[in-house]
């Protein structure tokens, strides 16, 4: 079996290309020794105590843009489509331009021409990359928030993942996140690395410019901190044992600030 056959991004039909399944193949045989195996995954420890600051409200206040601007996430997967769709009329009805919320609901909130379950861009972004209460963010997650709907089955699977990645691999899904070694097969890519202080204190250490309150150093934390309702809520039964391996390797290593 080829390797773009037997790797793939959990939680998207959007598939790895050929180029990204060779060198997760080539970091797994690299690193095997020193994964952690719970269940059916493989927990890269090293990678998921990479530090990072999810600032997400300052991202614009320090960036040209930010993460959700000018696309739209991975496909979801054939499962999530009716759950979205389902909830669409409620969170379109919470939108501020009428305009806006006639739109989603003529044309739905689907990209026709691209795979099944891609979201449709909307002015050059996300379609759900709309303005609440002043700020600009997601619209899915600020309904869920408002209303108490449950958040983990209804927004994009791959926008709630940053900035770890899960990666089925034939032998079981490795649970990761995007480091320099892991960013050439990671749906993150290299871009966080390179352009966003939230996935890199050593930039945000030489950003003099920039307000020590915004992606404050005291602020980074380890990867899978930042993800632990999530992970909780995928990983099930698995989930208490990863939390213990993750803290207790961090408790040991310290934050390496």
């Amino acid at each position: 079996m080829k390797p773009q056959q037997r790797y793939r991004y959990v939680g998207t039909p959007d598939p790895m290309t050929q180029k990204e399944a060779y060198h997760c193949e080539k970091y797994i045989k690299k690193n095997r020794g020193e994964f952690v195996r719970a269940g059916e995954y493989w927990v890269d420890v090293s990678a998921l105590l990479s530090l990072f600051h999810l600032d997400c409200w300052n991202c614009r206040t320090v960036h040209r843009e930010t993460c959700c601007e000018g696309g739209q996430p991975y496909a979801v997967e054939k499962g999530q489509i009716p759950v979205m769709e389902a909830e669409l009329p409620n969170i379109a009805a919470r939108l501020k331009e009428e305009g806006e919320r006639k739109n989603w609901l003529e044309k739905g909130i689907w990209d026709v021409s691209q795979l099944p379950g891609t979201i449709r861009m909307r002015h050059g972004d996300c379609l759900f990359y709309q303005e609440n209460n002043g700020k600009y963010g997601c619209a899915i997650h600020a309904y869920a928030e408002q209303t108490g709907r449950e958040l983990h089955p209804l927004k994009p699977f791959s926008c709630q993942l940053y900035p770890i990645d899960l990666i089925e691999t034939g032998e079981g899904i490795l649970l990761t996140a995007v480091t320099t070694e892991t960013s050439s097969f990671s749906r993150w890519g290299t871009d966080y690395l390179e352009h966003f202080y939230c996935a890199s204190i050593e930039r945000r250490k030489l950003a003099v410019h920039v307000d020590d309150t915004l992606f404050a150093l005291d602020g980074y934390r380890p990867a899978y901190e930042w993800n632990l309702p999530l992970l909780r809520y995928l990983l099930q039964d698995q989930s208490p044992q990863v939390e213990t391996i993750l803290t207790e390797r961090y408790l040991r290593v310290g934050l390496g600030i």
